[in-house]
């Protein structure tokens, strides 16, 4: 653990326990306001694959697991605020640091499940619509990866000190890890698997025999994801900085959680807004999701969205010709709830 050396104590200022300089109640905003649009995009996807669609599925119910994690995220760090983080380090009450640490080791712990279970979702949703055994092996593969990030992440963290409390309690034990190479290694591998999760898909859905402007529109709304991106990549930032170049760790630590509040967040909201089309369509049409025109059997596209939405194949869907049509009920059926062999 990275501890002040004495020359580093004595150059601080005399604490202020009275009216210390603080960051603001940006945490605490920041953290209700992106959490209350998380929980109102997840419920719109329940309310479009559960009574639109009826089409739910393990990456619908991955991603519901995944909300209680997200409050207690934002419930931990909003709580970190009131122990000293967003003060700067030598206003920190002595009483405070053990508690603060605690926050900070509970933020980690579901900050590492909340990633890797979005991850997850977003992954299983791609079955959904696997075109080839190439895209099914690789899909499983960084699926496989993607577990394994989270186990070995949560080892280290809990492993981080012999015995697990004294992260928290005995801030210069000796059988502390080296919390620097840990954090930057998780913040970076996870940079590099949600570009990964991101790009996977791309090949498949530039191959769709859709006009461009809806080609464009179904990359776009896949590729929301690259916003979490940025987020995380600001957070590796100020994660850097507080473990590797200061000592005012509560200071600038407050601006890792920040940033942290918005990434899962973020996560959450762009892996789950691309299943909102439908709800659009029928309820927001003046957006501009409108249906091409008709046939009796429904247009391509809209029969791309009953591959994505229901339990149908972008591969089912593309090979058959726009204007083809099945001319009995059981075809129909069929069209609509296909086989689901190679779906989760």
């Amino acid at each position: 653990m990275r501890n002040p050396p004495p020359e580093v104590v004595a150059s601080w200022p005399k604490p202020n326990y009275v009216d210390p300089e603080y960051q603001g109640p940006a945490m605490t905003i920041i953290g209700i306001v992106f959490l209350a649009i998380s929980v109102v995009v997840v419920c719109l996807r329940l309310w479009v694959r559960v009574y639109m669609r009826r089409s739910s599925g393990w990456d619908d119910w991955v991603m519901v697991a995944t909300m209680p994690f997200v409050v207690g995220i934002t419930v931990t760090t909003i709580l970190g605020t009131h122990y000293g983080w967003g003060l700067h380090i030598w206003d920190v009450k002595p009483e405070w640091i053990a508690p603060s640490r605690l926050t900070s080791w509970l933020s980690q712990l579901q900050f590492i499940i909340i990633m890797s279970l979005v991850k997850l979702s977003i992954l299983a949703s791609y079955l959904r619509i696997a075109t080839s055994k190439t895209f099914v092996r690789l899909t499983w593969s960084l699926i496989a990866l993607n577990i394994a990030w989270g186990i070995a992440f949560m080892f280290t963290l809990v492993f981080t000190c012999m015995p697990v409390h004294h992260y928290w309690t005995a801030l210069a034990d000796q059988r502390c890890g080296n919390e620097s190479s840990r954090v930057l290694a998780g913040t970076i591998t996870n940079i590099i698997t949600d570009i990964l999760v991101l790009v996977l898909p791309m090949p498949t859905l530039w191959k769709l025999q859709l006009p461009a402007r809806e080609k464009v529109v179904l990359i776009a709304l896949m590729s929301l994801g690259l916003i979490a991106c940025g987020a995380s990549v600001v957070r590796a930032y100020y994660m850097y900085v507080s473990v590797d170049l200061t000592y005012d760790v509560t200071w600038m630590g407050y601006y890792i959680w920040v940033w942290n509040a918005i990434e899962v967040n973020l996560a959450v909201i762009c892996a789950s807004v691309p299943t909102l089309r439908p709800f659009i369509r029928r309820y927001l049409p003046y957006l501009g999701f409108r249906h091409s025109s008709r046939s009796r059997y429904g247009t391509h596209d809209e029969r791309l969205q009953t591959a994505i939405y229901k339990s149908q194949t972008i591969h089912q869907v593309t090979t058959q010709g726009p204007g083809d049509a099945h001319s009995s009920t059981e075809a129909l059926r069929e069209e609509a709830f296909p086989m689901t062999n190679r779906i989760i």
